[in-house]
């Protein structure tokens, strides 16, 4: 058998040795050396797409002419759209062949018709080693990591699994709303086991400190030190309440079903965007116009070096802010900030507000705890809140006050019933999208 013939999976050392050389050639760049390598890219991710793609194929195939002399020519195509990937479920986009398969995962299926993602031997490896040297920034040799998010279907839990194990942490796979290990016994375990490490949404975070203390234990005593939070986007001041409630230092990870790993940390703590794979635009979410640098937009992603499942200006629906402003670590990935689902803007008379910056205005008044809730009725904008302890009444006279001054919308604010919370949270994957229709089902 000749090197050329060997399956990918036992040319593991050659994928990940030469991974690891292009991940660190890539960081070594300028900017401008970078839009070199990613212009190249990009041509050979289109023509890919175009030929082997069945659903790129059939539906673009009068943009298989397109010329790309510089980035900005991306715009020359049309947006691939989540309705497009629910229409070709599950193999529809696949341009690689099914022996090359190996992984397959589906979204959870919370918003609507799930969606599918496939990846290749070498693509997989490639992305785990730049979440290997992320995580490896804050967790190694005798560190204890329990990964609190879903393993089934998905790619996430997988990666950042083999990644620390990488980094030379320890792995506890407790999943999540599992039978096996539901949240009773995933804070019996904390309590026995001391981790140093957690991964979780940052909602879970804060329902297990919760689960902790109820049961008369102090949080403190686990002795976690970090805390990497992923799946939810989540407000400085919930951070906040996190880190100081835990005593934890942060770190965070942000990528999406389709596409694994797109935002990774790096050893200042930046949140970068995966630029040696993917190129990203920032649009308007109204218009699909392009936003100037630095201003909010929904990201819309390139797939550079897919093979398996390549995708063309994909609209994610994440809301964000990119920056090209330089970052100490030296790299030359632009940065990012996640402020949420762009559909989880709250309309009210016609004004979108973002529910991340709502929730910072709730979460930092004092006296708040840590729950909230917000969403729009009859009544307007309507908003329940956790009191930390003192007055609930007054705490909910402050939150409406604090809206309305920096938005300029009055809502009504009323005490969260904390039982409903719980029950409703303890339901959810996402626990950190809780609405106020969660809590009435909860409560029914």
């Amino acid at each position: 058998m000749t090197e050329t013939t060997v399956p990918p999976h036992l040319r593991y050392d050659e994928i990940r040795r030469a991974a690891c050389a292009d991940l660190e050639a890539f960081d070594k760049l300028t900017p401008d050396r970078a839009a070199e390598l990613q212009l190249g890219r990009l041509r050979e991710s289109v023509a890919h797409a175009l030929t082997a793609s069945p659903h790129y194929r059939r539906n673009w195939a009068a943009h298989s002419g397109t010329r790309f002399d510089t980035l900005d020519d991306i715009r020359k195509l049309p947006f691939t759209t989540k309705g497009d990937l629910r229409d070709a479920y599950p193999f529809g986009l696949v341009a690689a062949d099914r022996r090359e398969i190996i992984r397959y995962g589906e979204s959870t299926g919370t918003t609507g018709r799930p969606t599918s993602a496939v990846i290749t031997y070498e693509d997989w490896i490639r992305g785990n080693v730049a979440v290997e040297r992320s995580v490896s920034h804050v967790f190694g040799p005798g560190d204890l990591v329990f990964i609190a998010i879903p393993y089934e279907l998905a790619f996430a839990s997988y990666d950042l699994d083999r990644a620390l194990e990488q980094a030379g942490a320890g792995v506890v796979a407790v999943g999540t709303l599992s039978r096996v290990c539901p949240f009773e016994r995933m804070v019996e375990m904390m309590w026995t086991v001391k981790p140093t490490g957690l991964v979780c949404t940052p909602s879970r975070a804060l329902r297990l400190y919760d689960l902790l203390k109820d049961s008369g234990r102090d949080p403190l005593e686990v002795g976690l030190r970090t805390f990497m939070y992923v799946g939810e986007t989540c407000s400085p001041a919930k951070l906040s309440k996190i880190a100081d409630l835990w005593g934890v230092r942060l770190s965070n990870a942000y990528g999406s079903t389709e596409t694994n790993s797109l935002g990774l940390t790096c050893a200042e703590g930046s949140l970068h965007l995966t630029e040696d794979r993917h190129l990203f635009e920032v649009i308007d979410p109204e218009t699909t116009e392009p936003v100037a640098d630095g201003h909010p937009g929904e990201l819309v992603l390139t797939s550079l070096v897919s093979r398996a499942m390549p995708l063309l200006r994909y609209r994610t629906g994440d809301f964000v802010t990119v920056r090209s402003a330089p970052c100490a670590c030296g790299s030359p990935r632009r940065t990012l900030d996640h402020h949420g689902r762009v559909s989880e803007q709250l309309v009210v008379d016609g004004r979108r507000i973002n529910k991340l910056a709502l929730e910072d205005i709730v979460l930092s008044t004092p006296g708040s705890g840590l729950y909230w809730a917000a969403g729009v009725t009859g009544a307007g904008l309507e908003i329940r809140v956790e009191a930390d302890a003192g007055d609930p009444a007054r705490l909910c006279s402050d939150v409406a006050e604090r809206v309305a001054a920096a938005i300029g919308i009055t809502p009504v604010v009323e005490p969260i019933d904390r039982t409903l919370v719980r029950r409703a949270m303890d339901r959810m994957l996402k626990p950190g999208s809780l609405t106020l229709e969660d809590l009435a089902a909860a409560a029914s």
